[in-house]
């Protein structure tokens, strides 16, 4: 709890503490604080210089085109900013979520924290709702705390408050939480996920997160029972498999009973589930995405996604043609979590091939290409999954890793790779 003598004021007064130059961070997923962003663009003229951080996954950003008044640095490159982080008008800042606390006091501290909260309770204390992530921790360290508080952000239960003492502006309004779009599945993304799912047995405890595998998956768990949820984000079916007594945590080790995430990405009805749901915890990343909190789960399952993989096993999961197209997340905690587990596992997801816009491009090659971002090393791989089958890496030689990913690859490469692949043995 903090001695700040906070002040309601109207979203330009708060936006009018910012000095030109500023280091401002502004919450992201489905926490933006829109108010709050709209009367920043609104200033842009007066804050011309101004540097803006933030972890923006949702497109529609109304600031991406203003690189000639804001610096933009992004932790999470998406559409709207990739053309802005290829042409070095937007810089991307490369960063594990549970690493992205410490940078706010030290290499980039912040001036001024843009977060989305709901009401306080009777005793002060406001919920970072939808998105604890790691907006709470820019709201401690920033200079300046200025707080939209919506009435249409849920409160949710876990660590995810903060007390009206730590804020300097409260910005008060009720307007919608921004929505997560729905995915779209496919054929291929159901066949993945169908192949994920044989490996999903009663009473394990997963990470799925979004998606279009992942929604994919979820919809094939409902003959499962005991599951058990600990994550970085939940979505709509996550709400499905609780209501349905699929997902009960009765048999996690900890945070029995408890669904537990950092960030909810969905439409109204996730929000208003997870509003004073006991069985529902919101946490930061740096709890959520902690190893040594995953390898505490017995049977804990993670399952995330790629861009491609080479014969060896490296993984590239955030950059096409070298050019960065979304974040470092949080890959490295889950699968080592997982690894050290009692019979955990990991299994990182994707269709086998991607239609470019003149070709099809095999998601499984030879070798990541010079420039690529070696996201997993392959020694932190177990399993990667595509519409064909599993892979089972750990523990393989070079030569057994190229031939079940060649095994697995789409059926119009398997010649390339087997002659890539006995060139690796």
């Amino acid at each position: 709890m903090g001695d700040k003598p906070h002040r309601k004021v109207g979203a330009a007064e708060a936006i009018g503490a910012i000095k030109p130059g500023d280091m401002v961070f502004i919450e992201g997923t489905c926490g933006e604080p829109r108010t709050l962003v709209d009367a920043l663009v609104e200033d842009k003229e007066r804050l011309k210089g101004t540097h803006l951080l933030d972890s923006r996954v949702i497109p529609g950003s109304p600031y991406a085109a203003l690189t000639d008044f804001f610096h933009i640095i992004t932790m999470h490159v998406n559409p709207d900013l990739r053309k802005g982080v290829e042409d070095g008008t937007i810089d991307f800042l490369p960063v594990s979520l549970t690493q992205t606390p410490s940078l706010f006091t030290t290499t980039v501290p912040l001036d001024i924290a843009l977060v989305h909260i709901s009401p306080p309770d009777e005793k002060g204390y406001c919920s970072f709702g939808a998105v604890p992530g790691f907006n709470r921790d820019a709201a401690l360290a920033a200079r300046t705390a200025i707080a939209q508080v919506n009435d249409q952000m849920p409160y949710t239960y876990g660590d995810s408050l903060i007390h009206v003492s730590d804020l300097d502006y409260l910005v008060e309004v009720s307007r919608p939480v921004q929505t997560w779009p729905d995915p779209k599945i496919g054929p291929e993304e159901e066949a993945v996920a169908a192949v994920v799912s044989e490996r999903i047995a009663d009473g394990d405890t997963l990470c799925i997160g979004v998606g279009a595998i992942p929604e994919a998956l979820v919809r094939m768990l409902t003959d499962r029972r005991h599951l058990g949820i600990h994550t970085g984000m939940i979505s709509n079916s996550t709400v499905d498999l609780m209501e349905s007594g699929v997902v009960t945590n009765e048999r996690k080790a900890i945070d029995r009973g408890k669904t537990v995430s950092g960030a909810a990405a969905g439409t109204e009805k996730l929000f208003r589930f997870i509003h004073k749901n006991p069985q529902v915890e919101m946490h930061p990343y740096t709890y959520t995405h902690d190893a040594n909190v995953i390898r505490q789960f017995d049977n804990f399952i993670t399952i995330v996604s790629a861009i491609e993989v080479d014969l060896s096993g490296q993984v590239n999961a955030e950059t096409i043609r070298g050019i960065q197209i979304s974040a470092v997340g949080g890959q490295a905690e889950w699968l080592r979590g997982a690894a050290a587990a009692p019979g955990g596992r990991s299994i990182i997801a994707f269709t086998s091939a991607i239609q470019g816009k003149t070709s099809r491009h095999s998601r499984i090659i030879p070798r990541l290409q010079e420039g690529t971002i070696t996201s997993v090393p392959r020694y932190d791989v177990d399993c990667i999954a595509t519409e064909y089958g599993i892979a089972e890496l750990k523990g393989k030689t070079l030569a057994q890793r190229a031939k079940a990913l060649t095994a697995i690859a789409h059926p119009d490469f398997r010649e390339d790779l087997e002659r890539a692949r006995r060139g690796v043995e």
